[in-house]
């Protein structure tokens, strides 16, 4: 049976890569392809090789696991890249996440340890210790969040579903009864919670969004 997990090594330390490499051997499942050194050499074998799943040093003599991992997630976006490092990586995490890794160990890591993480990137998961987990927070810029993270009031959400059933601004002032000039202050308010500039983003946002539900007197 062929392994249907490939992966390569990049990591400057002989002794650690090869370690890590027999230790996987051991899994059916599993192919090393090769060991890396350096990132130059690392990118250049991901290029040549293609494997599933990169097992990458944090720190390697000519640049960073942060860089190569953005370098290589560029230009290859569907290869999963575990970070392999000995230091404290929770300054780095949000950068980590940033340049696309899927996993994160620390080389104290068991061979088991390693296993489960690969076996789980491959199925789309990732494994992160508890202490780490508890610090995580879902944020991210508003323009990149969906209608329903927004903190609408219930105002607001009553005027959002106006407007996707295209409700002129004299309409919806009538309708929860304030002024037009009050629903161009709900609106302004609206766009910018919603992360857009006008009305025309706005229903660009919520009706290209099947999960987007009006609200109902």
């Amino acid at each position: 049976m062929n392994p249907e997990i490939k992966v390569l090594i990049i990591d400057d330390h002989p002794a650690m890569a090869f370690g890590i490499q027999y230790l996987l051997e051991q899994n059916t499942h599993i192919e090393v392809l090769g060991i890396a050194a350096s990132g130059k050499d690392g990118i250049e074998m991901v290029q040549k090789l293609l494997p599933s799943v990169v097992i990458l040093d944090l720190n390697l003599p000519d640049d960073t696991g942060v860089h190569i991992a953005a370098a290589i997630k560029e230009k290859h976006p569907s290869i999963h890249i575990i970070i392999h490092t000995g230091y404290d990586y929770v300054p780095y995490f949000n950068r980590l996440i940033e340049s696309g890794v899927s996993g994160i160990l620390n080389k104290s890591a068991s061979l088991q340890d390693i296993v489960d993480m690969i076996h789980a990137v491959i199925r789309g998961h990732t494994i992160v210790p508890l202490p780490i987990f508890r610090q995580i927070q879902l944020q991210r810029p508003d323009h990149v969040k969906h209608y329903w993270e927004a903190d609408l009031t219930t105002t607001e959400q009553k005027i959002l579903s106006m407007l996707a059933d295209k409700c002129t601004n004299s309409k919806i002032a009538s309708t929860i009864h304030v002024s037009e000039s009050s629903v161009e202050n709900y609106l302004k308010k609206i766009y910018g919670k919603l992360g857009v500039k006008s009305k025309a983003e706005a229903l660009t946002k919520i009706t290209n969004d099947d999960r987007f539900q009006r609200v109902v007197d």
